[in-house]
């Protein structure tokens, strides 16, 4: 009948709408629960204290993750992601804003996903962490589970970490290799003699891969960023499915490199032709990577290369 028709039309975006009230609420209980326990829930505990589904509890908590408000860890265990307690104390207050990326750092992301249509983060070195401090994708396209949006412990488990770890001192990476190589999957690196030649493949190519070694068909390619004087400024990575790492990867991690290599890491004005020659030929050479290093501030308790 034509009234139930014009009824159902009137009535959908009120369904629509109150799904939607409903998931917000289920996502806030879920985010109350993180608080509550630091120590990390399970999905099945939160399925159990929601009344709910676990594929609906696995959903909720990915959702967080995605966000930057939680982090998933090994055997399966989620809670908030560092600095949240921070976060939600500081409500009302007014925090220091981080200085702006310029614009041609900050486009490096945008210019990634244009050309590879992969999700693409930049990690900046501050204070014992790579922050991820920008990043770029269409809805849809999803986002690394887990990584919120700084690497610590996880460094040797993500390729934006190797590109740090490859531009250490020896004696600077052992000191991370002290804290404990953590596994996350089954491929994770734990060996630290696996671990130094892994980072010499990351020195030799110029550019670092993770497979599956963060989180279960995730994978990442990425590459360093310097600036106008060769200083090491970013890394530079895309995120894709172990299905597209494995039948991309040559196409992909040409262009991770080559969209590093252009970006610029400094606002100021242009060099010389000659000095900026001379620049680009030394970031061609993927062996100079760890000369960089003297430059650069990286992980707490480690110094860079001489």
């Amino acid at each position: 009948m034509p009234g139930d028709s014009a009824r159902v039309l009137t009535d959908a975006p009120v369904a629509a709408s109150s799904r939607s009230l409903s998931t917000a609420r289920a996502v806030l209980r879920v985010f109350a629960l993180l608080l509550e326990h630091p120590e990390g829930v399970r999905a099945d505990e939160v399925a159990k204290e929601l009344g709910k589904s676990v594929s609906t509890a696995y959903y909720l908590l990915t959702s967080l993750c995605d966000e930057g408000f939680a982090v998933h860890e090994s055997k399966g265990v989620y809670r908030r992601a560092r600095g949240l307690e921070e976060l939600t104390a500081a409500v009302g207050e007014h925090a220091n804003p981080s200085p702006a990326l310029h614009d041609g750092l900050a486009g490096s992301v945008d210019q990634l996903f244009l050309r590879t249509r992969k999700r693409s983060y930049l990690g900046v070195v501050k204070a014992g962490r790579i922050e991820i401090v920008a990043f770029c994708g269409r809805q849809g396209v999803p986002r690394m589970p887990g990584l919120g949006s700084e690497i610590r412990d996880s460094a040797h488990a993500l390729a934006m970490g190797k590109v740090v770890l490859s531009l250490l001192s020896p004696s600077a990476l052992a000191r991370y290799v002290a804290r404990g190589l953590t596994a996350f999957t089954p491929h994770t690196i734990v060996s630290p003699d696996q671990l130094a030649a892994d980072l010499q493949q990351v020195r030799d190519a110029g550019y670092a891969v993770d497979r599956e070694e963060f989180d279960e068909n995730f994978c990442c390619i990425a590459a360093p960023v310097f600036d106008a004087h060769g200083r090491f400024v970013a890394a530079l990575g895309a995120s894709m499915t172990a299905n597209v790492f494995d039948a991309d990867r040559d196409e992909l991690a040409p262009i991770v490199v080559d969209v590093a290599r252009h970006a610029t890491g400094s606002g100021g004005a242009p060099e010389s032709p000659a000095h900026v020659g001379q620049v680009r030929r030394h970031r061609l050479g993927a062996k100079n990577l760890q000369a960089h290093a003297k430059t650069a501030h990286f992980l707490s308790g480690a110094t860079p290369a001489a």
